[in-house]
C-alpha cells in the first residue's frame, strides 16, 4: 500500500488554484493525481484556515464563471445582430444560454448564498440595547 502523501503550501495553493480558475473537484484530482479529494477534504475539515482559502477559490470561481457567462452573451448578441444566425438558430442559442445562465445563477447562490443568494437582495437594520433603531414618518 503506497504512503499518503502529504500535503505541502505548494501542493495546497496549486489544488486552490485550479479551483478557482473554475475546474470541479474531480477534474482537479484528475490532473493531480498524486493527491485524493477524501484526503484534501480531511484537512479541509481540520484546518479554518485552509477552509477559508478553499471557500475564497470557490468565489473566485463563480465570478470567472459569471464572467464568462457575460462574454458568451456578448458574443452571441453580436451574431444575431450581424444575422449569422437564422432565426430559428438564434431562438435555439438563447433558450441554451437562458437554461445555462440559470443552472450558473443557481449554482452561484448554493455556493456563495451571502453574495448571490436571494438573501443578498434583502436588507437587515439592527439596532443595539443602548441605541434601538427607531423609524418615523413626519408630515
Amino acid at each position: 500500500m503506497p504512503r499518503k502523501r502529504k500535503l505541502t503550501d505548494k501542493l495546497a495553493d496549486q489544488i486552490l488554484e485550479l479551483i478557482a480558475d473554475g475546474k470541479t473537484i474531480r477534474e482537479v484530482f484528475e490532473i493531480i493525481k498524486t493527491y485524493t479529494w477524501q484526503s484534501f477534504r480531511k484537512e479541509l475539515i481540520n484546518d479554518d484556515t485552509l477552509m477559508m482559502k478553499y471557500i475564497k477559490s470557490k468565489e473566485l470561481a463563480i465570478d470567472l464563471k459569471l464572467s464568462e457567462l457575460e462574454d458568451k452573451r456578448k458574443e452571441l448578441e453580436l451574431k444575431i445582430e450581424s444575422g449569422d444566425l437564422d432565426p430559428k438558430a438564434a431562438q435555439s442559442m438563447v433558450n441554451l444560454y437562458k437554461i445555462i445562465t440559470a443552472h450558473n445563477q443557481w449554482s452561484a447562490s448554493k455556493l456563495s448564498a451571502k453574495r448571490y443568494g436571494k438573501q443578498a437582495e434583502t436588507i437587515t437594520l439592527k439596532g443595539d440595547k443602548e441605541q434601538p433603531l427607531n423609524i418615523s414618518w413626519s408630515k
